[in-house]
């Protein structure tokens, strides 16, 4: 529940990032969550070169949480 609140107030589903601004725009932009989004929103709009930019982030993401997690379980697995 924590986690699903904490990506929905940083990926500004709920409210304009651009109201809050500072440092909490500055966080949710270095996070995916505010990019797929964007992605969904420009995808919706029929913006489909909008896409792009956003999409990156979160292949970027995705990319690098899969390599950390395969390496995490080749060490595991090597451990029993």
């Amino acid at each position: 529940m924590l986690l699903t609140n904490l990506t929905a107030w940083l990926s500004g589903t709920w409210f304009d990032l651009n109201l809050v601004g500072g440092a909490f725009q500055k966080i949710a932009y270095l996070l995916p969550f505010v990019h797929a989004v964007d992605a969904g929103k420009a995808a919706l709009a029929g913006e489909y070169a909008e896409i792009f930019p956003h999409i990156w982030w979160v292949i970027g993401y995705a990319v690098i949480i899969l390599m950390l997690a395969s390496y995490s379980f080749s060490k595991k697995m090597k451990n029993i």
